[in-house]
């Protein structure tokens, strides 16, 4: 059940980062990391840790629960 959890969530990170026109270069600058990391955390390749994803909730402007929840 976790591993399902942590794919919505990056699915809907990545839904969300579209809609607002954001490339993976752009996030990956927001959050002071390469592109080919962001790139792994969406594909959840890299592990996203909780501070981590509060910013990037931040930087889509976006409350956690409807990233978590996908609404």
């Amino acid at each position: 059940m976790y591993k399902k959890k942590v794919k919505v969530i990056l699915k809907n990170i990545k839904k969300r980062r579209l809609e607002l026109g954001y490339t993976q270069d752009y996030m990956a600058h927001k959050l002071g990391i390469q592109q080919n990391v962001y790139s792994k955390i969406e594909l959840n390749n890299i592990k996203l840790t909780a501070c981590r994803f509060l910013v990037i909730c931040e930087l889509l402007e976006i409350e956690v629960t409807k990233i978590i929840k996908g609404k």
